[in-house]
């Protein structure tokens, strides 16, 4: 057949394919793509180029468990240590430790009413007024679990028992003639306060097996008929009320409530606070969602919904939700099962309201027009799930959102996903997806706080993405195309040495090389290199310096290959402070004859 040319463009580039054979991914993804993303801060996404770097920014030597942040205050959480660190963003010497006997575990923290709180498995803790407390020696609140009682009993049940207090009240009418009061609890610890007519008086004698109080001279008759004048403070510690609370691991805020989770006594249990009152805890404020054996991942808060997320069971009673419902004893929020059966295998979040989480298999997302009707899955990551579900210890994954996208850290990776390009897939609309590797520091913690990406290690390093390194080491960023057979499997093909043109971006210190390599072989072999730099002198290596002042430019690369079938081009760039950026590329090549065995 006669010779003719074909030329491939590479632009509008969108994300990794670790999904398909690399000669079956679109010319506009990547089937081996590394520490590259898109900024949109910067090109409006128009541009795949370097992921910034990161840099040591503390040291606190043990396991990095939670970062914090509030008031102006940053709080580490480092193995069993929990500082303020007063020197953030550089000296870590100069902190206060602020308690020495946490949790060794991911800690998850909510800010509520101007206050901190914070839970650990072991701890529930506040900080506010530059002091840090256990809730349930914060003064919680004791509440009057009777009123309107009789010297013998009776009245009318008034607040429940509050799990984090070990005091209750119980008020009376007074007959003024009865010395015997009985409480509403027997087994009781102590008497602690008793009030006659707001006086406190102290001619009494206590009965605690039967939660009795003598009085030497009856108390008299209320002032006002019907008003109780009478008021027994008493202490009944129950065990395990408190740490029904003290063992989640979970916090969010819901409907001026915080809710509370992940105790492994109680693995299908969500506890809830009064409303407005983080410090009161009903012992009656609790739901079960689902069967005890399976536990509960996550909760999520969207569109005025708590989403609760369980790990996969027998039974696939996996999503369950909760809203505000109004009844005679006030706001409740009864458990309803969704009716999607897929279980949640890591962790969940909000990603610009739409509600994912991480199943066995990958991303999933729940679509649903209205909480009424039915919830349908989506699947989200269709392109990565290869990689990502057989990441070691993806159990433990980790996300947060960051400047439009979400971070889902594992195995001392981040995957990317990215709202902004989406694409229907099977199972619904999916997201395009990028991957960043940090194994050299094992990253394990992950945290986003007003644009600022903040990253924990194993051994206690604390490092904030910016710059154009990874504490001193280099960025190893690339971009490979598919495995291109320009349309015809069945032909030959030879380069057009003169038809190699990429559009790249003007990076101060950048510097972009060009590699190949085709079915003929499996090795990689570079083309050329070249500058990127742009004319700014902030951070500038004037051995790579080019006076040219666009944010993009031109470079023309040569590639002679003959009778191959399928040819792939690398951009990347692997030295040290030198970033790449390219917008598209070009590639030109002659059509041979047919491929022969």
């Amino acid at each position: 057949m006669a010779t003719s040319t074909i030329k491939r463009t590479y632009n509008n580039f969108k994300g990794v394919d670790f999904a398909n054979e690399q000669s079956l991914v679109d010319i506009t993804r990547s089937p081996d793509a590394l520490n590259v993303w898109k900024n949109y801060s910067d090109t409006q996404g128009s541009c795949i180029e370097t992921r910034p770097g990161y840099v040591q920014i503390g040291n606190f030597e043990n396991n990095i468990n939670g970062i914090y942040f509030y008031n102006n205050k940053t709080f580490i959480h480092a193995g069993t240590n929990l500082y303020l660190w007063n020197g953030f963003p550089g000296n870590s010497e100069d902190k206060t430790l602020l308690k020495n006997d946490m949790n060794n575990k991911k800690s998850s923290f909510v800010i509520f009413d101007d206050k901190l709180y914070i839970l650990d498995g072991k701890n529930y803790l506040t900080y506010y007024n530059n002091e840090l407390k256990k809730v349930s020696e914060d003064n919680p609140i004791i509440p009057i679990t009777t009123i309107g009682r009789s010297p013998l009993g009776g009245g009318e049940l008034y607040q429940d028992v509050n799990v984090l207090q070990t005091l209750r009240k119980n008020t009376f009418l007074a007959d003024g003639k009865s010395t015997d009061f009985y409480l509403d609890s027997q087994n009781i610890d102590e008497i602690t306060e008793v009030k006659i007519n707001d006086n406190i008086i102290t001619d009494y004698t206590t009965d605690k097996l039967l939660g009795k109080v003598k009085f030497n001279i009856a108390p008299v008759e209320p002032n006002l008929a019907g008003i109780d004048n009478v008021e027994i403070t008493f202490r009944k510690t129950i065990n395990g009320y408190a740490d029904r609370i003290n063992k989640c691991t979970k916090i969010v805020s819901f409907d001026r409530r915080l809710f509370f989770t992940g105790n492994p006594d109680y693995p299908n249990a969500i506890f809830h606070s009064k409303i407005n009152e983080p410090s009161y805890i009903s012992d009656l404020a609790y739901y079960q969602d689902g069967s005890n054996e399976s536990e509960i991942k996550a909760m999520v808060v969207g569109n005025n919904i708590l989403w609760v997320f369980k790990e996969p069971n027998q039974q696939n009673e996996t999503i369950f939700y909760h809203t505000a419902s109004l009844e005679e004893e006030g706001k409740v929020y009864p458990s309803y099962q969704g009716n999607v059966s897929t279980g949640c295998y890591a962790d969940a979040i909000n990603y610009k309201d739409d509600i994912v989480f991480l199943s066995r298999n990958g991303l999933e997302g729940i679509s649903s027009n209205d909480i009424n009707s039915k919830q349908l899955l989506s699947h989200r990551s269709s392109l990565v799930d290869n990689k990502l579900t057989n990441e070691n210890n993806f159990n433990n994954a980790m996300m947060v959102e960051w400047l439009g996208y979400l971070l889902i850290l594992v195995n001392h990776k981040i995957y990317l996903a990215d709202m902004r390009q989406m694409f229907s897939g099977i199972l619904g609309y999916e997201y395009e997806w990028y991957l960043w590797d940090l194994e050299k520091d094992k990253i394990n913690y992950i945290k986003e706080y007003k644009g600022s990406l903040y990253i924990g290690s194993q051994n206690g390093l604390i490092f904030c993405f910016q710059g154009t390194n990874d504490n001193g080491s280099a960025i190893n960023s690339y971009w490979t195309t598919p495995m291109d057979n320009f349309g015809y499997s069945n032909l030959n093909k030879t380069t057009n040495k003169r038809g190699g043109l990429a559009k790249i971006k003007t990076i101060p210190n950048g510097e972009i090389k060009v590699a190949e390599k085709t079915n003929k072989k499996e090795e990689i072999k570079e083309i050329a290199k070249y500058s990127a730099t742009g004319f700014d002198f902030d951070n500038i290596d004037f051995s790579n310096f080019s006076f040219e002042t666009k944010n993009n430019s031109y470079i023309v690369y040569k590639i002679k290959e003959k009778k191959f079938v399928e040819i792939s081009l690398k951009f990347y760039s692997n030295e040290l402070d030198k970033p790449f950026g390219i917008y598209g590329a070009i590639l030109e090549a002659f059509i041979g004859g047919y491929v022969k065995k």
